[in-house]
């Protein structure tokens, strides 16, 4: 790859912790104000906020090295069950006409944080779309919610469940459980991790599944009829070792570039940041290397560290307590999570 290659992709690629932050504040500030949420959502979009801000305090409370390989970055993946981190190193990058990344190949892939969605109860699931309990559970049995799992208690339904829509969701059945496989809980081949069916527009009436194991590779590759998979579909959503993925919600793999797509809050933080250093009985030269440390991918530790050194430890601590009093309202749950970090830090 050439160093024109190397520009575009480095001008976009997300390689540190603040970048990754910020990548986080901006998609939830869109969520949380961008066009009104729809009852035939594929996600409940103030559930997936809240996955966003318990994602966004786990990347807040670990240690994330800044990606130094020329072609690495990282990358968020958002599903309906779960938000993952992952670095990802490129062996090959294809742009297009217009100089946008057309395709890419990777030697590496490594998840390096990750939150899991909750179950909710039934109860509370229909309590959320007013509705009778009753329906809920028969959105199950007839499989128009198939993220959901049978407990002694009763059915639980994955907090980003949406209200469903006519269709069959489509997606994949995967197990979950410390030992053995999805045979072992329904009529599929041993070995089976992932179980996948779609319609099969050549064939009237069939559908084409998919038997994967562990390292993605086809174990079984036939059709079957909606009987059968209603059959396995139903042992599958009953048991607390199977999880249904059925919506890929967002791909994150773009820093928040100055200027463009930048949400208040991140602009907000950084700004304010810099004038409370500007207002410090400081000498002008000291102020300079705190800013700079304020600008910088991987300066924050540092940056609290000096500040202490300069037995300026409470100023900061007020001017974190100001700017999260500030900012509360239900769509800043990024900004406080990032200010809480380093209130808790102090």
């Amino acid at each position: 790859m050439d160093a024109h290659t190397l520009k575009l992709f480095q001008r976009k690629a997300i390689k540190s912790k603040k970048e990754v932050l910020e990548a986080l504040s901006n998609y939830s500030f869109r969520l949380a104000h961008g066009k009104k949420y729809s009852l035939d959502a594929a996600f409940y979009r103030p559930a997936l906020i809240e996955l966003i801000d318990r994602f966004t305090k786990k990347v807040c409370n670990c240690d994330l090295a800044y990606l130094e390989k020329p072609f690495a970055s990282y990358e968020i993946v958002i599903t309906n069950i779960d938000i993952t981190l992952n670095s990802v190193e490129y062996t090959k990058i294809s742009l297009d006409e217009n100089d946008e990344i057309e395709s890419t190949e990777s030697s590496a892939y490594a998840p390096v944080i990750c939150a899991n969605a909750h179950f909710i109860s039934i109860e509370e699931f229909a309590q959320r779309f007013s509705i009778d309990t009753k329906i809920a559970t028969d959105w199950i049995k007839h499989r128009k919610i198939k993220c959901a799992e049978k407990r002694p208690s009763g059915w639980y339904v994955m907090e980003t469940q949406g209200f469903p829509s006519e269709e069959s969701q489509s997606g994949s059945h995967f197990f979950i459980g410390e030992s053995g496989d999805l045979s072992s809980v329904a009529s599929l081949s041993k070995g089976t991790q992932t179980f996948t069916a779609f319609q099969d527009e050549r064939q009237d009436g069939l559908l084409d599944s998919m038997s994967l194991d562990a390292n993605g590779r086809l174990i079984e590759h036939r059709q079957i009829g909606s009987d059968e998979l209603n059959a396995l579909e139903d042992a599958l959503i009953r048991s607390q070792d199977v999880l249904f993925e059925n919506a890929l919600i967002e791909v994150i793999d773009e820093k928040v570039i100055s200027g463009f797509n930048k949400n208040p809050f991140s602009a907000i933080k950084e700004a304010e940041i810099l004038n409370f250093v500007t207002e410090l009985d400081l000498p002008e030269e000291t102020k300079g290397v705190l800013r700079a440390m304020a600008r910088d991918n991987c300066g924050e530790n540092l940056f609290i560290e000096t500040l202490e050194k300069l037995s300026m430890k409470d100023n900061f601590l007020l001017f974190i307590n100001e700017s999260i009093a500030k900012h509360t309202d239900n769509h800043s749950r990024v900004f406080q999570g990032s200010a809480l970090d380093w209130k808790n830090q102090l």
